[in-house]
């Protein structure tokens, strides 16, 4: 970290018999550090699954030629149960740049809970990034509210202690619902009741709310019934025209998808996740 140097010096002085002193103003200063680091990520949140794509930036303040310089990022790893799990894979293919021009790509060295990258010199005044990508894993929290924080240390030959650069980006509020659709009995026969299941389901740490469901029926049940959660909806609350179901319309029934349920394992650190569900039914004459 840079250093602010603070100056004032003060005068004693005679005149006559009589004596006077004076102080200067407070001169500054800033001492860099010989080696400078930072750190960002590509966006400011997250979800399960994501890739995030970091950049790394080292910075030659001094009069000579680093060498050895080793970048080091902890993934994210945080410790559990007594043992350290890391919610960030590596995955490869990183980019080095010198001076904002790109030089080659750069091999990681996977660890048990990092990944290292070493540049085997910066000249003075030099800037060099290392473009990288991280997968969130099964280890990253999920509950709205939730960050991921992750750290590199950097050192080099002659830099006793290592140069520190973190970012932290949060989990994303959203909903990510999906929708799965059966039929039964199978076979069914002409005449017989047939029962469609519309599974909904929300993987997302939010809400999924004002839900409305269109299925254009082919061929077209009769006499349907309609239920929401194992309630029946009554006719006023959907339409139903030329074998097309929109639900709800009006203002009587709302459709919510309940936000995923996201707990994290206290001896392991694993994430898991149960999507919040909701079941409707159209029952009716084929």
């Amino acid at each position: 970290m840079p250093t602010q140097i603070r100056n004032q010096a003060s005068i004693a002085f005679q005149y006559g018999n009589a004596t006077g002193t004076a102080v200067s103003n407070i001169a500054t200063a800033t001492l860099l550090d010989p080696l400078a680091a930072d750190k960002r990520a590509t966006g400011e949140t997250y979800r399960a699954g994501d890739t995030v794509t970091y950049v790394l930036s080292v910075q030659n303040n001094g009069t000579t030629t680093l060498t050895g310089v080793t970048l080091t990022d902890d993934l994210g790893s945080y410790t559990v149960g007594g043992g350290t799990v890391t919610p960030l894979t590596y995955a490869g293919d990183a980019l080095l740049y010198v001076d904002g021009l790109f030089v080659r790509e750069i091999t990681g060295t996977v660890g048990a809970n990092n990944v290292t990258f070493v540049i085997d010199s910066l000249a003075p005044d030099s800037n060099a990034n290392i473009i990288y990508r991280a997968v969130v894993n099964d280890y990253a929290p999920l509950t709205a509210g939730a960050t991921l924080t992750n750290t590199a240390s950097v050192t080099a030959a002659g830099i006793v202690t290592p140069v520190v650069a973190s970012e932290t980006i949060t989990v994303a509020e959203y909903a990510d619902v999906q929708i799965e659709k059966d039929m039964s009995p199978d076979p069914v026969s002409d005449g017989d009741m047939l029962t469609y299941t519309f599974t909904i389901t929300n993987y997302g740490n939010t809400d999924a709310t004002n839900v409305v469901l269109t299925d254009a029926f082919n061929p077209a049940p009769t006499n349907i019934t309609v239920s929401v959660a194992g309630d029946v909806i009554p006719p006023e609350d959907y339409t139903y025209t030329g074998g097309v179901l929109t639900l709800p319309t009006g203002t009587g029934t709302a459709l919510t998808v309940p936000a995923a349920t996201v707990t994290t394992d206290p001896q392991t650190g694993e994430v898991s996740v149960v999507p919040g569900t909701l079941f409707i039914t159209v029952m009716g004459t084929i």
